[in-house]
């Protein structure tokens, strides 16, 4: 991209030195970059989690909020980090359920931008603080970074914000030598099939942050809306030949039925030529976790170019 946003990669000396220094709070999960927490929340901080975004990165940093919203949906649209057994549901994301937040007595409600409206009303319950990651001409992954940093001081657990940076760069360093070399091919990030039509990612999404760290390059170069992406049509699919299909979903349960299904999918060369890339679910409105994910699925997945499909 032309613009100019800061590189947080790590030097060779810095990246042994936080790969060592992480080494021992590592523990084994579910969730790859999980650790151990040395120290809580300021004064054992309530806290209450009302948007996905916000949940999500609250849990990277080792802290557990006491309530989520649709907690069963986070778990198979967001994945990690999980929600352990302890967090209790709060209605949904649109429409938290004040009532049943106000008996959980938080002492600091955490949102997502989506709501904002109801922030007079979540006030007079405690606190709020808005945990934000787009912003109008900004870079999704380095504003997150920001944000996650303020809202760890906030939350009296920087130390563990920086423990989990350090762990982040360590990780994408990792894939970014994993997929050295497997940026000949230009891809199509592509979700939400349906209709002949697709949701694709541009260049003002937290996945083009990730294709620059890994030097790959993103096919779909046309304008996309202020999340980071815009709906078109199939056949615009097929503007660059050579390109990657790489598919961000596993909520299609059948790939060869989707494409046996749509006539249209059938005259893409990418499909035509089996460059077809299917990753897990990505939650492509989160932040620092949302970004690692995504990074991690790549490096396992298309290092596979040998093959008819990824």
């Amino acid at each position: 991209m032309s613009t100019s946003i800061p590189d947080h990669r790590l030097s060779r000396r810095a990246l042994l030195g936080a790969g060592a220094a992480i080494g021992g709070t590592a523990i084994a999960g579910p969730w790859p970059m999980a650790f151990a927490q040395t120290s809580g929340p300021q004064a054992g901080l309530r806290i209450a989690a009302l948007g996905w975004a916000c949940a999500q990165t609250i849990l990277a940093l080792g802290v557990v909020p006491l309530v989520i919203p649709e907690i069963e949906r986070y778990g198979r649209l967001v994945v990690e980090p999980p929600v352990p057994p302890s967090v209790q549901e709060v209605g949904l994301r649109s429409e938290p359920n004040l009532e049943l937040l106000q008996s959980f007595a938080p002492d600091i409600i955490v949102i997502d931008p989506s709501i904002a409206a109801a922030v007079p009303r979540l006030k007079l319950i405690a606190p709020v603080e808005t945990f934000t990651i787009f912003r109008p001409g900004g870079h999704p992954l380095d504003t997150a970074r920001r944000s996650t940093l303020e809202l760890a001081k906030r939350l009296g657990v920087q130390p563990a914000c920086e423990a989990y940076f350090a762990r982040f760069d360590v990780a994408m360093a990792g894939y970014r030598e994993q997929l050295r070399g497997r940026g000949g091919k230009p891809l199509y990030l592509v979700s939400e099939i349906a209709r002949n039509r697709a949701l694709v990612f541009g260049p003002n999404s937290l996945y083009q942050e990730v294709l620059d760290q890994c030097g790959l390059r993103n096919a779909w170069t046309g304008q996309s809306g202020p999340w980071g992406h815009t709906s078109v049509g199939l056949e615009v699919l097929a503007a660059v030949p050579d390109a990657r299909l790489v598919l961000m979903t596993s909520r299609v349960a059948d790939v060869e039925a989707l494409l046996k299904a749509s006539p249209v999918l059938q005259t893409l060369p990418s499909l035509r030529s089996h460059r077809l890339t299917v990753l897990g679910n990505q939650f492509f409105y989160g932040g620092v976790p949302a970004a690692e994910r995504f990074a991690r699925l790549l490096a396992e997945r298309l290092p596979r170019e040998s093959h008819e499909q990824g």
